[in-house]
């Protein structure tokens, strides 16, 4: 829209009538100056295919001195672009991020000014840039994370303005994570390919990372963080495991451990951002899981849930040697996702359990043949040797008993005087898959009168 503020000048004529002739005179040489500087024709257009300036042009009738000023058209106050002097050409390149955005319907107008008053506007152009909101964050079983975003929305206000390039939204996306160079505080900072395809997949990256989802076109070429864009959280998890290292064969053994996060933390702007970990709450759902060698799969056992202070723990009776380890599943919610985790396994071996090894009768006179019993668990057939302590302090063997359901009583002919120390050896065995290491009994001793 072109107008020439003539009104003061009209109002001087009115005084210079009422006056007299010298007053007329005066009045008679501003019409001139003011037709003669008339602005108008004001254009707008992209410098090149960067569309990082705008080159603004204008006409007038005489040269002068303009001024150059944005009306956001959305109420808030004029912004000034600057001047250009009369001798210069009527051109002004401005930055585009000098101009802003808006997620706004809002009109904008380039006005120029002249020193008489008059003003010409551009055509209305709008500065919009779709919002986006926080995205949807799945962890894939290749360690890559899923992202995706509803599709951008927004009305142009303003179709086929002189800087509409009718191009469909980019999205652009920013990890902020632990990689030098720290940009950020001791953060990084990695833009990814930009796309027009609402979702994506980001490479797995091994740790954690806060994510940045904007919407970018020739108003915002880079995106814009936190004000329009969304916003994502990744983590990572850490399992520590704690196990004996042997026990009796079905004794309860615990396995015991803490469930750990990593993540990046943000605070202040600007941003004071680093990569940090703490000790997971209550509620998180941890497994345990076997395996019978160290070349076989590993299998389920059961599972529980971590207490305060990421602190979990398994008790269940030892069914022979075999390896532990606990597992964290992938999780994935809304805009935050975090990488399960695997602690290092533990191998726990056990060993017979002698329920009973004893003499049925521990003294017994000179002739009377004595009766051994032993009773071990797991309750096989193991063939146990019975062995005692000779005077020089050596273990020799006596015999061998084939247990029948973990049970034994061998009875055998002894004709020393005096008290003499046994024990059971019982080998090694192997039970619903599992080996259970041999072991010797604590001695017992028999006294013959």
């Amino acid at each position: 829209m072109n107008r020439l503020r003539t009104g003061p000048a009209r109002v001087k004529g009115t005084i210079a009538v009422g006056c007299g002739l010298v007053l007329l005179a005066g009045w008679q040489s501003s019409p001139a100056v003011a037709a003669e500087t008339a602005v108008s024709g004001v254009d707008l257009a992209w410098t090149d295919t960067t569309h990082t300036k705008i080159r603004i042009t204008w006409t007038e009738t005489t040269p002068v001195a303009n001024s150059l000023r944005l009306d956001p058209g959305d109420g808030s106050e004029p912004l000034p672009l600057g001047s250009v002097p009369a001798s210069a050409p009527n051109e002004l390149l401005v930055d585009t991020s000098h101009l802003g955005s808006t997620s706004s319907s809002a009109i904008s107008k380039i006005v120029v000014t002249d020193p008489s008053g008059g003003e010409a506007s551009s055509p209305g152009f709008d500065r919009f840039v779709p919002g986006v909101s926080d995205p949807e964050l799945t962890v894939m079983a290749d360690g890559r994370v899923r992202w995706s975003v509803p599709a951008a929305t927004g009305q142009d206000t303003t179709p086929r303005d002189p800087l509409d390039l009718d191009e469909p939204a980019r999205y652009t996306l920013t990890l902020r994570l632990n990689e030098l160079p720290h940009t950020v505080m001791n953060c990084g900072e990695v833009t990814l390919p930009s796309t027009t395809e609402p979702t994506g997949i980001i490479a797995n990256r091994n740790k954690p990372y806060d994510l940045f989802v904007d919407t970018a076109n020739e108003w915002a070429p880079n995106g814009l963080h936190g004000g329009l864009g969304g916003y994502g959280h990744v983590s990572t998890t850490a399992l520590t495991l704690s196990a004996p290292g042997s026990s009796a064969y079905g004794v309860p053994i615990s396995l015991t451990g803490t469930l750990s996060g990593r993540y990046i933390y943000e605070t202040g702007r600007p941003p004071a951002c680093a990569e940090t970990s703490s000790a997971i709450g209550s509620g998180e759902l941890v497994t345990l899981q076997g395996r019978n060698s160290g070349t076989s799969p590993w299998y389920v056992i059961g599972s529980t849930h971590t207490v305060a202070g990421g602190k979990y723990t398994f008790t269940l009776p030892n069914p022979g040697a075999r390896d532990y380890r606990t597992v964290v599943a992938n999780q994935s919610g809304s805009a935050t996702a975090t990488y399960g985790s695997t602690s290092a396994s533990k191998l726990v071996r056990a060993t017979t359990r002698v329920m009973s090894a004893k003499f049925i009768t521990p003294t017994i006179t000179y002739g009377t043949r004595p009766q051994a019993y032993l009773w071990v668990n797991p309750a096989g057939t193991q063939r146990a040797a019975l062995q005692f302590k000779t005077a020089t302090g050596a273990w020799q063997g006596v015999a061998y008993k084939t247990l029948y359901a973990g049970k034994g009583l061998l009875q055998f002919p002894w004709n020393r005087r005096g008290t003499t120390q046994f024990r059971w050896y019982i080998p090694a065995s192997t039970h619903n898959g599992l080996p259970v290491d041999p072991i010797y009994t604590g001695a017992f001793s028999l006294t013959v009168r």
